[in-house]
């Protein structure tokens, strides 16, 4: 396959101004609804056209939220190692623009869209949902700690249901636990301290098992766990089941509420629709979801934890170095690994979710690279690429606009 070729998969980019309005009216609402019917069979091929045909009205003007520099820049991530599967989704954390959608094949294959897809399993990723619901109900703190035996990255009965201290008993905190991923703590904490209504609670809350709000047709993240069983809890609470099935859409997605006071904002791919006229039909219009998630303290208890697991905890080797370049001078940056294997496709997945931030720019992301073998790149290195990607365009404009004046 060509290089072109390959590039000419990932998903079509157009840059972008969004509009920032408090709520979607009820007109732009049944628009958008529009927008979806015509746009996602085009998304789920990797097809974004400039025109489509949307209700009544023929060869609209479409101008989406993307930033073509930076697909430029994660095609080039994408070619370079060469994964078997991949991709990538950013967005805006306060508005909800995605700015970036990519999708990699490394062969050739009869699949979709690889970001429209909610077959993934969530892993270790829904350790957020986990924290979150513990921090928020203030049924533990960040210093709180929950001893556990055994590896970490296992899920036993016997480390989880019948714990007993010893010799060998670890005593990480809160931190340290989702950091590290540690699979009994967060087992425990599903099974014991949290439990079925309050663990299905924040489920709910974070967007599993409902449909997205977008004006594209997004597959939804589901849970196909009763959580009746104890064992049920377990492996929720840990993320350590195929029973979680998460979209990367959605994933980033959770993300935003970190930096709204606990709410969630709809995705949106297109900024405006015009005639082919010119008239303006359709303006994006940020919505912020309700109910809230989670209370606003909580939030920087849960960048707390997902710091640490960049400074010290499962995504440090992807970021240990970044001190030695500029770019990353000032950015806070946090994040949740996920690994387990999965089915569609089949291979290990492997996720990096979480944010970038510094001054008034926040932008939250999912990464997902599948490997049907071999380990080509990590998620947690190609969010790393984008974040450069990203603050380094945001300085060379600042750059631009300081020698103009």
């Amino acid at each position: 396959m060509s290089l072109n070729t390959k590039i000419l998969k990932l998903a079509a980019v157009l840059a972008c101004v969004y509009l920032t309005v408090p709520k979607l009216g009820y007109a732009q609402s049944l628009f958008r609804e529009a927008i979806a019917d015509a746009l996602t069979p085009y998304a789920l091929n990797n097809q974004f056209p400039p025109r489509l045909d949307i209700a009544n009205h023929q060869s609209t003007r479409v101008e989406y939220t993307f930033d073509k520099a930076l697909h430029a820049a994660m095609a080039k991530v994408y070619l370079q190692y060469q994964p078997d599967y991949a991709c990538f989704v950013a967005m805006d954390a306060k508005t909800g623009a995605i700015i970036n959608l990519t999708s990699f094949l490394k062969e050739e294959e009869p699949i979709d869209n690889l970001a429209l897809r909610a077959e993934y399993p969530a892993a270790s990723v829904f350790k957020f949902v986990t924290a979150a619901a513990a921090l928020d109900t203030n049924k533990l703190s960040p210093s709180s700690v929950i001893p556990f035996n055994g590896k970490s990255t296992t899920l036993y009965k016997k480390q989880v249901l019948a714990h007993t201290d010893n010799k060998w008993t670890r005593r990480p905190d809160f931190v340290e636990a989702f950091a590290k991923s540690i699979n009994p703590v967060f087992g425990r904490v599903g099974a014991r301290v949290l439990g079925k209504p309050v663990l299905s609670d924040y489920a709910s809350r974070f967007g599993f098992g409902a449909a997205q709000q977008s004006d594209v047709k997004i597959p939804m993240s589901r849970i196909d766990l009763s959580f009746d069983e104890q064992w049920e809890l377990v492996e929720a609470g840990s993320g350590y089941t195929r029973d979680i099935r998460l979209n990367p859409i959605h994933a980033a997605q959770m993300m935003t509420a970190l930096f709204n006071q606990g709410n969630m904002v709809a995705p949106f791919f297109v900024n405006s629709v015009a005639s082919q006229h010119g008239e303006l039909l359709y303006s994006a219009q940020p919505q912020t979801l309700e109910p809230k998630v989670m209370d606003a303290s909580t939030t920087e208890e849960l960048k707390q934890l997902m710091r640490a697991t960049v400074s010290q905890g499962s995504a440090r080797r992807s970021y240990s170095d970044i001190s030695r370049y500029r770019v990353y001078r000032g950015i806070d940056i946090g994040g949740k690994t996920g690994s387990l294997t999965g089915y569609s496709p089949r291979g290990r997945h492997d996720w990096f979710v979480g944010y970038a931030s510094k001054d008034d720019h926040q932008i939250v992301f999912a990464s997902l690279i599948v490997n049907k073998e071999k380990w080509y790149v990590r998620s947690a290195y190609v969010a790393r690429q984008f974040i450069y990607h990203y603050f380094k365009q945001v300085e060379d404009q600042q750059m631009s606009v300081s020698q103009a004046n």
